[in-house]
């Protein structure tokens, strides 16, 4: 009933692994797309249900689509290699995808693998309350929403409804979502090499477009080391260049995308000068 599909380039994914094992409720086969043959998993024979194939082009977004084409069943996760879920994340997943009648993805809430914290906070002060306008005018900040600077805001556990069920979102974390197969993308919709920064979002989008709604699962979580801030040159550029991409399709500001990048870069370089983590 449950696939599995993860693209990675290989190496320890026991975590990962031990955390959809052990689980409530366990997948009937995991994918895991590599590559190419020089990439391997290690320790691969203590599990069972696992099965390796090679795309044959670096690129997480195709890796995905060769592991949703080859998957069986009628519910899909995608998961990336990195990613831990909790011990009841799949079996929420599954109870409130296929017990509602409408067409939608579910994911859960991100935590820190280390804190247990969420990934995702308003931060409080003055300057914040400036940049939040900067790059969405008077909405502010707004959890599991896109602003009109297209960044993205995530959703904290802590601030949403208890009661609701399912929270609607403008986009999910393409790192763990569960589909139902009739919504799967089965094309390359990234158009550019390399790291697939903002693949989430213009994935979200496309999803939205074709009529399905996106929801956050209460109860589901998973979990991910968080990751540093961007330093390097080339890597802002790939990601200015990606979201510039979905900025233009989804119609958003360009200029305040460009003030979002100044100030990022301005508040990246204060705090390499000061040494500030």
């Amino acid at each position: 009933m449950i696939s599995v599909v993860i693209p990675s380039l290989g190496g320890d994914l026991s975590r990962t692994l031990d955390g959809l094992n052990f689980g409530t409720v366990v997948p009937d086969e995991i994918i895991i797309c590599l590559p190419n043959k020089s990439h391997s998993i290690d320790n691969l024979s203590k599990y069972k249900g696992i099965i390796v194939i090679y795309s044959g082009k670096y690129s997480q977004v195709f890796q995905r689509l060769c592991g949703f084409k080859k998957s069986k069943y009628e519910y899909i996760l995608q998961l990336d290699d990195d990613v831990y879920v909790s011990s009841n994340c799949l079996e929420i997943l599954i109870k409130n995808i296929s017990f509602d009648k409408r067409n939608i993805s579910v994911s859960p809430f991100w935590l820190d693998v280390t804190s247990k914290n969420s990934l995702f906070c308003k931060k409080k002060g003055l300057l914040m309350y400036f940049y939040y306008f900067i790059i969405n005018g008077y909405a502010g900040y707004s959890p599991g929403k896109v602003s009109l600077a297209g960044t993205n805001f995530g959703l904290n556990f802590n601030e949403v409804d208890p009661d609701s069920k399912l929270i609607e979102v403008d986009w999910q974390s393409g790192g763990c979502v569960l589909h139902k197969r009739n919504n799967l993308l089965l094309y390359d919709f990234y158009p550019y090499k390399g790291k697939a920064y903002s693949e989430d979002l213009i994935h979200s989008i496309l999803l939205r477009r074709l009529g399905v709604s996106l929801f956050t699962a209460q109860g589901a979580y998973c979990m991910t080391k968080v990751e540093k801030r961007l330093f390097v040159v080339k890597e802002i550029f790939a990601d200015f260049r990606s979201r510039l991409y979905f900025v233009r399709i989804e119609n958003l500001s360009i200029i305040r995308m460009c003030a979002h990048y100044t100030l990022f870069i301005f508040s990246s370089l204060i705090s390499r000068i000061t040494g500030e983590k």
